[in-house]
C-alpha cells in the first residue's frame, strides 16, 4: 500500500521535484526569497516546515528506490523469457495485456524516469538542508539534543573542576 499525502504535501512534493537540478553556488544566500518572520514563533514555524520537507523528500525517495529495485526485479526476469510472450503492465491502476518485447522497454525507461527524478529530489533536499541550516545559524536555534548536549557538558564541566578543587583541597 502506497504512502498518500495531502494534496498540498503532493503539489510541494511537485515544486520540489521540479526544481532546477544545478546546487546553489557557495556565495548565493540560501535563504533569499525567504520570509521575513516577525516573530520567535514564525521562526520556529518556518524552521519546522524545513524539516518537514526534508523528511517528505527523504520518504519520498525512499518510495522511489523501494520502486527501482520492483523494476529491476522485473527486469531481470523478463529478460529471459521469448519477446512474443504475454506480459501485463498496471498503468494507471488498469492492467494492461502486452508482450514482453514492448514491455520490456518500458519498464526500463520508467525506470530510469524514476532514476531521474531520485536525483533531482536529492538536489531539492540538499537545498532545503542548505535551508535549514542557513535559518538554524541565522536565528541561533537549537534542538533538544543540541540543548541536551551543551547541559550535559557544562555538568561535565563544572564535575571536573569540582573533582580538582577536591583534589586540591585534600592534600591539606
Amino acid at each position: 500500500q502506497r504512502n498518500t499525502y495531502l494534496p498540498r504535501e503532493a503539489a510541494r512534493m511537485s515544486e520540489l521535484a521540479a526544481a532546477p537540478a544545478a546546487a546553489p553556488a557557495a556565495d548565493d544566500d540560501p535563504l533569499k526569497g525567504e520570509p521575513t518572520p516577525e516573530s520567535q514563533q514564525d521562526v520556529i514555524r518556518i524552521f519546522n516546515g524545513f524539516k518537514r520537507d526534508a523528511q517528505m523528500i527523504i520518504s519520498k525517495v525512499s518510495e522511489l528506490e523501494y520502486e527501482i529495485g520492483e523494476h529491476e526485479l522485473v527486469v531481470a526476469n523478463a529478460r529471459e523469457l521469448p519477446d512474443d510472450r504475454n506480459a501485463y503492465r498496471l498503468v494507471g491502476g488498469v492492467l494492461v495485456k502486452t508482450t514482453v518485447g514492448d514491455a520490456l522497454p518500458k519498464v526500463q525507461q520508467n525506470m530510469a524516469n524514476i532514476r531521474a527524478t531520485i536525483d533531482k529530489l536529492k538536489v531539492a533536499l540538499a537545498s532545503v538542508n542548505a535551508k535549514s541550516a542557513a535559518w538554524k545559524e541565522k536565528y541561533g536555534i537549537k534542538t533538544q539534543q543540541e540543548h541536551e548536549l551543551d547541559r550535559r557538558a557544562a555538568q561535565a564541566q563544572g564535575y571536573d573542576t569540582i573533582q580538582r578543587l577536591h583534589g586540591a583541597f585534600s592534600q591539606y
